[in-house]
């Protein structure tokens, strides 16, 4: 936004501020909806969502009259619910599917998957991006986002196909189901 829309660096803090409220709101609130919505719908809609703001960002116009409340800020708002929405679903799957004593591993692999995830595709990206100068700046990095819609549209289809996750429930934990084998077996 700064090299290729000449957006000031203050103005840019700006813009990202969406992304950090919408961040705090479905970290805090996402755990009140997955047990209303199925952790499958909420993966399918953060596949969706990535696909959208890849999209914004790949077809921003570079002269719009206003090009933040129409491209940016969508973006922003699908970015965020993308990362937040499957981070929670992962966690939350994770660690209840885990007994007390894993659960810990279980947030680590989580986090250590998402930031490892995060750090290969802008590898990727990066690629793209220096593989691609000779089409220009703005190209090349119209470029990277269209492999990241490319991967939102490959994680929609994996998700949609290989991973089911009902809603979260209020069950027993992975203890007491231990705890309860462990006295139907005597």
């Amino acid at each position: 936004m700064e090299n290729i829309m000449h957006v000031p660096p203050m103005l840019l803090v700006a813009w990202y501020i969406p992304f950090a409220v919408g961040g705090c709101t479905l970290a805090s609130l996402g755990g009140l909806v997955l047990h209303r919505v199925p952790g499958t719908v909420m993966m399918a809609l953060t596949g969706v969502a990535i696909i959208i703001s890849s999209l914004l960002f790949a077809l921003v116009p570079l002269h719009a009259n206003s090009p933040y409340w129409a491209w940016v800020f969508p973006a922003m708002i699908c970015a965020t619910i993308a990362i937040d929405l499957i981070f929670n679903v992962a966690n939350i799957f994770l660690s209840t599917a885990l007994p007390a004593r894993q659960q810990g591993l279980a947030g680590a692999l989580s986090n250590v998957l998402l930031q490892l995830s995060i750090a290969l595709l802008l590898g990727f990206a990066d690629i793209v991006v220096s593989r691609t100068a000779h089409q220009g700046e703005r190209q090349s990095y119209k470029n990277a986002f269209w492999l990241e819609l490319a991967c939102g549209g490959a994680a929609l289809v994996i998700f949609m196909a290989f991973v089911r996750i009902d809603k979260a429930k209020s069950d027993l934990t992975a203890d007491e189901k231990e705890a309860q084998e462990a006295a139907e077996q005597k």
